[in-house]
């Protein structure tokens, strides 16, 4: 259970991932990999871990400190816990720098939670063509938070300096911070909308069934949900911090300062309070 627990947001020379490299499969292992991911995602989940992948590419050619830890291949690993099977639980997981994916599947139904995505830098150019990897997950969230009163705003701010996100890597004993923010129930209807949005931004990287599933039940529960941020709530502001509390789904962003490029970047992580791992405790 705690080998299940090895994602990070880190690349991987830094935090060692189970399972195998991509670099070390050859091309037909390697095909067959990605395409078991790419079942487990929609078409704009996959479309994400490719604009992940390509970031780390562009670090590796661009960055300060470019190395061979940064790169689409050696960076990025796939492990399966548990014998692939349509009743009983196992797990899929597949990651690698600013990328976990950790899903886990019994019978009908399935986990797709922790789930962390960011990118370094924010946007890139691949010839004359512009990628955002975190463009409509940040994008939503940002909504959300521009469409605020000021009344609703002071309610959502923390108190509280936050430097990255909280529920990370690592941070698996079910215990979440206490819930705080503006109670979407006092939001506008449009400005609900706006949070359905964004929650379902980060849901619909799952595939279509699943992610159909778990929004039902965020919506069931939107009522009870809050938004917060902390420090600043501005695209570019330093140490931006976005957060969507409820009953069940956890959601943060963070505009965290870079090591490698001069500017900062995004660290995102959806959680399932629930179900993190398939499990109310993750950590069992």
């Amino acid at each position: 259970n705690v080998s299940r627990q090895t994602w990070s947001n880190y690349p991987a020379q830094q935090v060692p991932r189970r399972g195998v490299a991509l670099s070390d499969l050859d091309d037909e292992a390697k095909t067959a990999a990605m395409a078991l991911v790419k079942t487990m995602l929609s078409p704009a989940g996959y479309a994400q871990v490719q604009t992940i992948q390509q970031a780390d590419d562009w670090l590796r050619a661009n960055s300060a400190s470019g190395t061979d830890s940064f790169g689409s291949d050696s960076d990025y690993y796939i492990a399966i816990y548990g014998k692939p099977s349509t009743t009983d639980s196992f797990m899929v997981q597949f990651g690698g720098h600013h990328l976990a994916r950790n899903y886990t599947y019994r019978g009908a139904t399935a986990s797709i939670t922790p789930d962390f995505t960011g990118t370094e830098p924010k946007s890139f150019t691949i010839g004359s063509t512009a990628v955002e990897p975190m463009k409509e997950k940040a994008g939503t969230l940002f909504d959300v938070f521009d469409s605020l009163s000021a009344d609703q705003e002071a309610k959502a701010k923390l108190s509280s300096t936050i430097d990255d996100i909280l529920m990370g890597p690592g941070v698996d004993s079910g215990k979440f911070p206490a819930t705080q923010g503006v109670a979407v129930a006092d939001l506008s209807t449009q400005q609900q909308r706006l949070v359905l949005d964004a929650i379902g931004a980060w849901v619909g990287d799952a595939s279509p069934d699943v992610a159909a599933s778990l929004m039902k039940t965020y919506t069931t529960q939107l009522s009870q949900t809050r938004v917060a941020f902390a420090n600043s709530d501005t695209v570019d502001g330093e140490s931006t911090y976005l957060r969507v509390d409820g009953p069940r789904v956890w959601i943060e962003l963070v505009n965290t300062r870079s090591r490698s490029t001069p500017n900062v970047h995004y660290h995102g992580v959806y959680r399932d309070k629930n179900d993190d791992y398939g499990s109310t405790n993750p950590s069992a």
